[in-house]
């Protein structure tokens, strides 16, 4: 059985995220750096230092196996948009070994629990388009495209 629970635990989070950098740094080396264990500790200690941002590990049989850090995020109104208050999941991952059992859908249900305890209707997220497994699990989950982020390499 897979089972949820929240943390703060920055060594086990940067310990769970070395798989996901690493098909980042794959895909993306101009952006994503090699997976760096002291870098990525220092880094989710210095996440977990803020009151929005939330983190929940699934393990089976005491054995970690994925993660979901979500962030609350709230925008100011002003003359172009209104006020706004999402749950923006940071990061998911589940551990290869251990895809296909459900520990990620129990994440993503986990992000959701939290967005309805914390009153807040909207859930954002996004992946890289190379990342085609991601786009297709997220949409097969209910998450629809809302914006596009374009970028253009010159010089």
């Amino acid at each position: 059985m897979i089972a949820i629970s929240e943390t703060r635990d920055h060594k086990l989070i940067a310990s769970l995220n070395e798989e996901v950098q690493a098909l980042h740094c794959h895909m993306h080396p101009e952006f994503f750096k090699p997976f760096d264990k002291a870098g990525m500790e220092a880094a989710f200690q210095s996440f977990f230092t803020d009151a929005n941002c939330r983190a929940y590990v699934a393990t089976k049989d005491g054995i970690a196996i994925g993660y979901i850090i979500c962030m609350v995020k709230e925008v100011k109104e002003n003359a172009f948009i209104y006020a706004s208050k999402s749950l923006y999941i940071d990061q998911v991952g589940v551990l290869q070994a251990y895809r296909h059992t459900g520990a990620g859908r129990l994440l993503m249900e986990q992000a959701e629990q939290l967005a309805q305890e914390l009153s807040i209707k909207r859930i954002e997220l996004d992946h890289w388009s190379a990342n085609t497994v991601a786009a297709g699990y997220f949409r097969k989950h209910g998450y629809a495209l809302c914006k596009e982020r374009l970028f253009k390499t010159v010089g």
